[in-house]
């Protein structure tokens, strides 16, 4: 490490040896850090100093860890989210690897605020989906959409941890093709937190978006939640075919 960082606390010029490491290159978008050992064993420290600094990086969203497998350099920023497309479109789009979790999958009644956005009356029932989506494997939004169960019967019956648009569209014959989006600004709630790694209360961006068909009929309404220190968006009308 630097001899000009000697009176720095060790986690620290551990951090900042890594950041480097992270800003010059040497350390790529989704590359396997060396374990806690490993990196003890280099800078002849504590497995608990190392993992102070490791902690930080990942609460900066500059590192991931996923448990059993160790931690990785993370895609620091993810830029101009449309919060229209299909979220496989928008990932796809910035050169990585799309994937989801299904935490929850359900038919449920409509209450009034849902109904009123997918324009039938409350009480009708709709599919409740909630997936942690990932770019390569990093978990990066917390999305929750409802779907009118009379457009899409037995949705259950499909693997939901897939691109649900090609779902719709292979085995429904539904194609979105426009959506509106409202975007706004809030903190992380512990679950939301837990899902996305990060600490409850950091700054996050809400997506509210309403997609169509071509002839403008409502077809879904999603909640997606992201990271606020890790996507910029862009606003307005658009089509997503």
């Amino acid at each position: 490490m630097n001899s000009n960082r000697d009176f720095a606390p060790l986690y620290y010029q551990i951090k900042q040896h890594l950041l480097e490491q992270l800003n010059d290159g040497k350390l790529k978008p989704g590359d396997l850090l060396p374990s806690e050992a490993q990196l003890s064993a280099k800078y002849n420290v504590s497995r608990i100093t190392v993992r102070r600094a490791l902690k930080e990086l990942i609460q900066q969203g500059l590192l991931y860890s996923l448990q059993g497998k160790g931690t990785f350099a993370a895609h620091a920023f993810i830029r101009e989210m449309s919060g229209f497309r299909s979220f496989s479109q928008d990932i796809q789009s910035k050169g990585l690897h799309p994937s989801s979790q299904v935490v929850r999958s359900e038919q449920m009644p409509s209450d009034e605020d849902v109904a009123a956005h997918l324009k039938i009356n409350a009480g009708e029932p709709v599919h409740l989906l909630q997936r942690i989506r990932l770019a390569d494997d990093q978990p990066v939004a917390f999305e929750t959409a409802y779907l009118p169960v009379s457009l899409f019967p037995d949705l259950y019956r499909f693997d939901l941890s897939q691109s649900l648009y090609q779902i719709l569209s292979e085995k429904y014959q539904v194609h979105p093709a426009w959506a509106d989006a409202e975007i706004q600004s809030t903190t992380a709630s512990p679950d939301v937190a837990q899902a996305l790694r990060m600490r409850t209360g950091e700054p996050v961006l809400i997506a509210h978006r309403l997609s169509y068909t071509e002839s403008f009929d409502v077809v879904e309404y999603v909640v997606s939640v992201y990271c606020g220190s890790r996507f910029t968006f862009y606003t307005g009308r658009q089509s997503i075919a």
